[in-house]
């Protein structure tokens, strides 16, 4: 993690476009804090099973600079935004140019809010029956803690100073594909009403979509690709990438620190890119990806847990670079790249369709939670209230919703619309469902598009937070998002108008309106201490088994410094090492996405490496790095799997071969189904035949044969790793 300097690149012709790269690690060394997004108070971090990283891509042309900005966080609060941007003022940035957009992972911290409302952590029935004081974490929030805020101030703001000083002459180009297969709808019935289709909840099909299922979703992968020129040649250093995917793969079960399914998209996505590049270790690639239309788009509702977020974005990562190689037959130095900004009110002025609202109330639904993963209410009602309306208008602008009178929110959102190239970003406050997001590519695209704006790219949860943006038919249903859209049924017209009105100024050469002040920072200031360094020493108290299989886990627990304190920023805290030819040689960490760590009371520390299916036979040691003390394992041998799946085919004398399914919230990384390569010994009447495995099947033609049978061990990858239990086919 980390991000690099200037001195790290040299050389290159002036050109008219410079583009600087890099990333920090924003994931806070303690734990504790409720996970952002779930905001249940029986939800807290024990530890990490992924970093959470800040990535920051900083554009200049002609002497403006945008930096895009992706943060692995559930949102991005508007005056945490704004303290970010004050922070590299001196390098020209400011609110007006700084595009900082949430992944919405919900395995981050929580509680860092400048709206005390949105630091909120539920309690759950036994928590309220054993303890009454804990209803005041619902009903009296707690103002952002400081300390967390300005660890996140300081890192992002570093982020973007890193890409600034990395600066270099650059080219750049749009590439762009559909993903599918990944995400569903999960409010279709709210979105079939987008149709005039009224269902209720749980009875809609994405085939009632009158365009089709596909309708249901936004497929879109949208890819800026960036290069370098160094000494004349294109060196890759990332992309600014966007998906609409919910952050919840990884349930709050798992009780650590994740970047969910985006850790995976963009470690695979960097990695091959640095390799396709030829770029250098220590040289920064990143890919900021953020997060689009995502209101009502989840991989969440198909897949769970780490495994489930590895399978996720693996799949993100394949598309996002077929997309950056796309891009890369059409990169240019002389796309235009030019921004607008404002602030908009909700002040109950006339949009199309009525008077937005001019006070902000969630609805019912807001309080139970959506289907990924309900909140304490639902545990006790099992009621997810949807649907549930009032049978009159109880406040203007908010239609016939059951409000809940509790809450603060932003009076006034910052809008931004970027266009580099012939592509114009457009951000959104908040969540846009699917349908949302159309509307405003629609309406922004009506006004660039004689400007020659082919496509408008949505950024979600961007520079601030309102929870959901729903259309007025969507919010009609009241579901889940339409209960958190808190400024009422014509919430989304002030935000598509606003935004319409900024890519017309800015096609046309024109300033911006004058934005709406507030004070987003609501007397947050970024002044809270340091963590603490942790402990100055450590001791193992659980030593790592003297065997391990691949797809099993190594071992080590220890003692430490309380609440996660030991773990460094930016380096990494534990490490797989491997013996090779008498030397200690790293293989991976817990910067990857294969360890998982947790810490108690009393300092103790346990963490469990997942060994991958091909990782190499050998000896193998856990070293643990925290800021003051190392540890070491007793060195262990990683061994051949004997844990395949060997299931006979229904009326063939075949075998499938398959891998074992990965265990939900223990194990972290995806599996195949099937087994590609390798091969099977069957035993046909006594006599051995080995078979080769394709597509995950061996078959033999044993004729009349009366018993054929494969052995213990007769099935094996391409990696060794083999069957522990027989088979019998006749």
């Amino acid at each position: 993690m980390g991000g690099c300097g200037a001195h790290r690149r040299g050389g290159g012709a002036r050109r008219r476009r410079r583009a600087g790269a890099a990333q920090t690690d924003i994931t806070p060394p303690k734990t504790g804090y409720f996970l952002g997004g779930w905001t249940r108070a029986d939800r807290l971090a024990e530890g990490q099973q992924s970093r959470l990283s800040a990535k920051a891509l900083v554009l200049e042309q002609g002497g403006r600079k945008v930096a895009l900005v992706a943060v692995e966080l559930f949102m991005v609060p508007g005056g945490l935004q704004q303290h970010v941007a004050e922070a590299v003022a001196d390098r020209g940035f400011t609110t007006a140019n700084v595009l900082m957009g949430a992944t919405h992972t919900h395995a981050g911290p929580g509680g860092f809010s400048n709206y005390a409302t949105l630091n909120t952590a539920a309690p759950n029935a036994t928590m309220l029956l054993t303890d009454i004081g804990s209803l005041s974490l619902l009903l009296d929030p707690v103002k952002a803690d400081r300390q967390l805020y300005t660890f996140l101030v300081t890192q992002i703001a570093a982020a973007i100073r890193q890409a600034d000083d990395d600066l270099k002459p650059a080219v750049a180009g749009w590439g762009e594909q559909e993903l599918l297969g990944v995400t569903r709808n999960r409010s279709l019935e709210a979105h079939l009403n987008d149709h005039g289709i009224k269902k209720r909840p749980g009875q809609g099909s994405p085939a009632d979509d009158p365009d089709g299922a596909t309708h249901t979703i936004d497929p879109s992968v949208d890819v800026l690709r960036v290069d370098q020129i160094v000494d004349g040649r294109r060196v890759p250093i990332g992309a600014w990438s966007q998906f609409a995917n919910h952050g919840t793969v990884v349930k709050s079960e798992i009780r650590a620190y994740s970047g969910d399914h985006h850790a995976t998209a963009t470690r695979v996505f960097e990695r091959e890119v640095r390799k396709e590049g030829g770029v250098p270790d220590g040289e920064p690639v990143v890919n900021v990806y953020g997060n689009g239309d995502e209101g009502d788009q989840s991989a969440g509702l198909d897949h769970t847990g780490p495994a489930g977020a590895n399978e996720v974005g693996a799949a993100e990562a394949q598309s996002m670079l077929a997309a950056w190689r796309q891009a890369g037959a059409a990169m240019s130095s002389e796309l235009p790249v030019d921004v607008r900004w404002t602030q908009t009110c909700f002040c109950g002025q006339w949009v199309e369709g009525g008077r937005v609202a001019d006070r902000a109330f969630p609805g019912l639904p807001f309080l139970t939670g959506s289907e990924e993963g309900r909140g304490p209410l639902y545990d006790v009602t099992k009621q997810s209230y949807e649907g549930v309306m009032s049978d009159r208008t109880l406040y203007p602008g908010h239609w016939h919703k059951v409000i809940v009178p509790v809450g603060s929110f932003p009076k006034s959102v910052p809008l931004m619309v970027v266009r580099v190239g012939d592509r114009m970003i457009a951000s959104l406050p908040g969540e846009p469902t699917k349908e949302a997001g159309a509307r405003v590519k629609r309406d922004v695209l009506l006004a660039s598009s004689a400007a020659g704006v082919r496509k408008v790219v949505i950024s979600g949860l961007t520079n601030e937070y309102i929870n959901y943006i729903t259309t007025p038919e969507e919010y009609d249903m009241q579901h889940y998002e339409g209960g958190s859209t808190v400024y009422g049924r014509l919430e989304l017209n002030l935000l598509k108008e606003s935004l319409r009105d900024l890519a017309s100024r800015l096609v046309r050469g024109q300033a911006a309106p004058a934005p709406r002040w507030y004070d987003a920072k609501r007397g947050v200031v970024p002044d809270g201490a340091p963590y603490p360094e942790g402990a100055a020493s450590g001791q193992v108290v659980a030593d790592a088994p003297a065997t391990v299989p691949r797809l099993g886990h190594a071992t080590l627990g220890w003692k430490g410094g309380e609440a996660g304190a030991d773990r460094p920023v930016g380096s990494a805290f534990i490490r797989a090492e491997r013996k090779v030819d008498g030397d200690w040689v790293e293989v991976d960490s817990d910067l990857g996405l294969a360890m998982l760590w947790r810490t108690g009371k009393g300092g103790r520390y346990d963490v469990s490496w997942e060994v991958a299916r091909d990782t190499p036979a050998g000896t193998y040691r856990l070293v643990v790095t925290a800021t003051r003390y190392r540890l070491q394992s007793t060195p262990f041998d990683v061994v051949p799997a004997t844990s395949l799946k060997v299931t006979p085919v229904p009326g063939r004398t075949a075998v499938r071969v398959g891998y074992p399914a990965a265990r939900e919230n223990v194990d972290l990384l995806a599996r195949p189904d099937t087994v590609d390569g390798g091969t099977v010994t069957f035993t046909v009447d006594g006599v051995a035949t080995k078979v080769p495995i394709s597509g995950g099947v061996a078959e033999i033609d044993a004729g009349g044969a009366e018993r054929v049978a494969v052995a213990a061990g007769g099935a094996v990858d391409g990696d060794g790793n083999t069957n522990g239990e027989p088979v019998t086919l006749r």
